[in-house]
């Protein structure tokens, strides 16, 4: 058995036999030197191909997507730090960089070097290759943490749905259940697979209880009535990040990019077992036994539920600014229009179809355009340039008003 396998174990011996899924799933992913994202897998392609690692994020996909953000972001600049004497780099702050594609392509984008970007990485293998892709003198910090008073733009790409989740099932009459991680009691030979974990059942707590019951009530409201043993999942950790980043923040704007839905969508019949899976070799992995193989070596993670992130957000003290489909945020912010001179300065056709076809997986309902969203969170912003953050790019199909339905 592997030495992150044999942690796992210890903590489960540790806490009476059972750990919950969110505890396991921390450990997989972020157990220092042994989890997923901290040297023990490889998830992100090599800087010259994707075909390797586990997964393809947007900012690998071309410049789109940093090009945008850049664009967007200029009334927030203009009022940071515009004067009629000296203009203030648009300061930048970013989460869950991966392996530094957006950082550098906002640098590129802010070709007049008004940026200052800060990426929070307290990964030091993740930081490493990040550094790969910048140049020495590229206003660039590297922080393990958030620092207080911070003023300007934050973008999270694709972190929320690597936050650990609990698995809950639905039992009706108030009854809530919690799917944890036990020890498989078999001998090896006898086992299914080879992890020596298996998953086991609690009654749920009360923090989590009280958010199913919530979440149950609303979507009966919707005219969406669970069956019994509707399973799903909660974050437990999005609230308390959400409320450290306000807390970090004086004034700004913040775009949280990731593949999700809001309940109205959640909690259609059709994904009642959940959406928890796994990331292999470019593979998806739905079976819940396989989840626990592959320890620290496979990406695990869930569907983000846009309402929880919403709701949470507000309470922590944002504005909920608006809330529309990646595409749609490409699309409304003028992407087309920047095809055309991205393809003149291309001479070679296959790079001009490259182009295209990365174009296509950002915006395209089949790909990545529908199920990835972008949600704007603000603080301390005047309403004339909030209305230059919203328009047009979180206007035309806004989806904000379903996230509170019910």
């Amino acid at each position: 058995m592997d030495e992150l396998s044999l942690r796992i174990r210890a903590r489960i011996d540790q806490s009476g036999g059972w750990i919950g899924f969110d505890e396991f799933m921390h450990l997989a992913l972020y157990c220092p030197q042994l989890g997923y994202y901290c040297g023990g897998g490889r998830p992100f392609p090599s800087h010259q191909s994707v075909a390797d690692g586990d997964f393809v994020t947007a900012p690998m996909l071309g410049p789109w997507l940093a090009e945008t953000i850049w664009s967007w972001a200029q009334p927030l600049r203009h009022f940071l730090g515009e004067s009629s004497a000296h203009r203030e780099p648009l300061r930048i702050r970013e989460f869950g960089g991966g392996r530094g594609d957006l950082a550098a392509g906002l640098r590129a984008a802010a070709n007049d070097g008004a940026i200052e970007i800060e990426m929070v990485e307290p990964s030091a293998d993740l930081q490493q290759l990040q550094q790969q892709l910048m140049a020495e003198d590229d206003p660039i910090q590297w922080l393990k943490s958030p620092q207080a008073g911070f003023s300007g733009l934050v973008v999270a790409n694709e972190v929320l749905d690597a936050m650990p989740v609990k698995c809950f099932e639905w039992a009706g009459e108030g009854q809530v259940s919690e799917w944890g991680i036990s020890l498989d009691s078999r001998s090896a030979a006898d086992r299914p697979q080879r992890s020596g974990f298996v998953w086991a059942r609690r009654d749920a707590g009360p923090a989590l209880r009280r958010a199913v019951m919530d979440r149950q009530a609303a979507a009966k409201r919707r005219g969406l009535p669970w069956d019994l043993g509707h399973c799903g999942e909660w974050a437990p950790w999005v609230g308390p990040w959400l409320r450290s980043l306000f807390d970090s923040m004086d004034c700004g704007a913040v775009l949280l990019l990731d593949y999700g839905f809001g309940r109205a969508e959640l909690d259609q019949p059709g994904r009642s077992a959940g959406t928890l899976c796994a990331h292999w070799h470019h593979r998806r992995i739905d079976h819940r036994d396989e989840l626990l193989m592959r320890i620290g070596q496979q990406d695990l993670t869930a569907h983000v539920d846009f309402t929880q992130v919403a709701a949470e957000a507000r309470e922590a003290g944002f504005q909920v600014s608006g809330f529309v489909t990646q595409g749609r945020f490409l699309l409304n912010s003028g992407i087309l229009q920047r095809l055309e001179p991205a393809l003149q300065s291309l001479t070679k056709p296959i790079e001009q179809a490259r182009l295209l076809q990365q174009l296509q997986m950002l915006v395209s309902e089949a790909e990545m355009g529908e199920v990835f969203k972008v949600l704007l969170l603000t603080k301390g912003l005047e309403e004339k340039i909030l209305s230059g953050l919203i328009e047009p790019s979180f206007v035309e199909s806004d989806r904000l008003a379903d996230l509170f339905s019910g």
